[in-house]
């Protein structure tokens, strides 16, 4: 069983906005191969930039969070200890 950790967007593309996926990315979210995950993270971001008023954040982090619930997405649990180790991921968004 592979796991697999959903970028924000794709959360919220999969729950509200299907038809936005790639065929690819439906299959592997519908596959019962795969474990789905979202974390604090994904729906800390969704309150700020909801807060901001941006429109590709239009969806209200609770319902977000327990769309996915009840989907199946398992929700990650977040330490301080794994929030630490992030400064040695690979910087992949830097402009």
């Amino acid at each position: 069983m592979m796991r697999v950790l959903l970028d924000t967007h794709i959360l919220l593309w999969s729950l509200l906005e299907p038809a936005r996926l790639a065929p690819s990315q439906r299959e592997m979210l519908e596959s019962t191969e795969h474990e789905v995950f979202f974390s604090a993270a994904n729906i800390w971001e969704i309150a700020i930039k909801r807060a901001l008023n941006r429109p590709d954040f239009d969806a209200e982090p609770e319902v977000v969070r327990a769309a996915g619930l009840a989907t199946g997405f398992h929700e990650l649990p977040i330490t301080g200890s794994h929030a630490a180790t992030v400064r040695h991921l690979p910087d992949h968004h830097r402009a």
